[in-house]
């Protein structure tokens, strides 16, 4: 099972990924990291919903619902007993190895 950049646009995303690991052995989940610095920085200059080039709605018109760092991720697998096995993240092409949450802009995580 995938869930490629919309964990953040579901209403009850715990929940979905209970269904993920219920149905299928595996489950590969990806969301925008908003942990990323460019979000940060944004909101401490600025004080307001970030918009960058990577979320560039405003905050009235955004399909994310919830905004959620790596670090956020991985506590809801941990609370929650969902095997990581492995990671990956990513700015832009690259990949990202030191710091994940605050320099990764995307993550990949392989659930199961």
């Amino acid at each position: 099972m995938i869930l490629s950049q919309t964990l953040q646009e579901t209403r009850a995303p715990l929940q979905v990924m209970k269904e993920m690991l219920r149905v299928g052995r595996r489950a590969i989940v990806s969301f925008p990291n908003f942990g990323h610095w460019t979000m940060r920085r944004a909101m401490l200059f600025t004080g307001q919903a970030p918009k960058t080039r990577l979320f560039p709605y405003d905050w009235y018109n955004s399909p994310n619902i919830h905004f959620l760092s790596i670090n956020d991720f991985e506590d809801l697998c941990r609370d929650n007993g969902f095997p990581i096995g492995k990671r990956y993240f990513l700015s832009g092409a690259t990949r990202v190895t030191v710091l994940p949450n605050l320099l990764a802009q995307t993550a990949v995580f392989l659930l199961g």
